[in-house]
């Protein structure tokens, strides 16, 4: 994975997603399912932290969270937010790349596993991510993965209406998207449960953003706080429609991890 792509954007990301107002609505959707998720996980392993939101907000929950991105620049700034929120004791961050977890995670096993806002389709091969993931989990941990959606009706519109067609059918190529020299995917939530459930059992799978524009289209929100808060209700009951989560910038997908099977005999590591 390119370390660039995403040092570059380590010091604006907050300010162009997560302190949005459509970057805050949905991050609360994500965070109302990772409380009920993660509520018996004692120490959990996150996948491509970001700066840190998740982990400061499972660390404020009481849970010990192994925090890992291949970025240093997103692994510096998540840091500092976790010393100013005097939580740097309950966070361990790893500057790696999620297809090698690495010598310092060999061996130890997590109750829980969380990758959040697209992370995920950033992997090179999602299946062998996916087998190192389960192994590294005792049975019945959960997963929670937010994953970015390959049909997004609000991307069509923004870019079509812009002229840029490119731009509106990019995440329907069949190879992925180069960007900064990483391929970016877009499984289908049919994809991406079918690559889960040899080790995973599927608990839910939810829409996040098919209401809500994507955050690059939602400045126009800022100037109408009324129509934010009737998209963000209306965001909010899509999650119960699983159907929409394959209409959806991202969606939600929530498992558990099987227990080992050896034969007849089953494995609870």
């Amino acid at each position: 994975m390119s370390v660039h792509a995403f040092d570059e954007l380590a010091g604006t990301y907050d300010a162009t997603f997560t302190d949005t107002l459509v970057g805050k609505a949905l991050r609360e959707m994500v965070w109302a399912r990772l409380e009920e998720t993660f509520r018996g996980s004692r120490r959990i392993l996150e996948l491509g932290c970001g700066t840190g939101e998740d982990a400061l907000r499972l660390a404020g929950a009481g849970k010990q969270v192994v925090a890992t991105d291949a970025s240093p620049g997103m692994i510096a700034v998540a840091r500092q937010k976790a010393i100013r929120s005097n939580c740097v004791g309950r966070i361990e961050f790893h500057c790696v790349a999620m297809e090698d977890l690495g010598p310092s995670l060999d061996g130890q096993i997590f109750d829980g596993v969380l990758s959040n806002f697209g992370a995920v389709n950033c992997a090179k091969h999602l299946p062998s991510l996916i087998a190192d993931v389960a192994a590294r989990l005792a049975p019945r941990a959960p997963l929670l993965w937010v994953v970015m959606g390959r049909h997004v009706p609000w991307e069509w519109m923004w870019y079509l209406l812009r002229g840029d067609w490119r731009k509106a059918s990019r995440r329907l190529r069949r190879n992925g998207v180069k960007w900064r020299g990483l391929t970016i995917s877009y499984p289908t939530p049919a994809e991406m449960t079918a690559h889960l459930r040899p080790n995973f059992a599927i608990k839910r799978v939810s829409a996040l953003g098919f209401a809500l524009p994507p955050s690059y289209a939602a400045q126009w929100l800022n100037r109408s706080p009324s129509l934010l808060n009737v998209l963000t209700s209306l965001e909010m009951r899509t999650q119960r429609l699983s159907a929409l989560a394959s209409w959806a910038d991202h969606y939600i997908v929530e498992a558990t991890r099987l227990p080992i099977s050896t034969g007849n005999a089953v494995i609870n590591r």
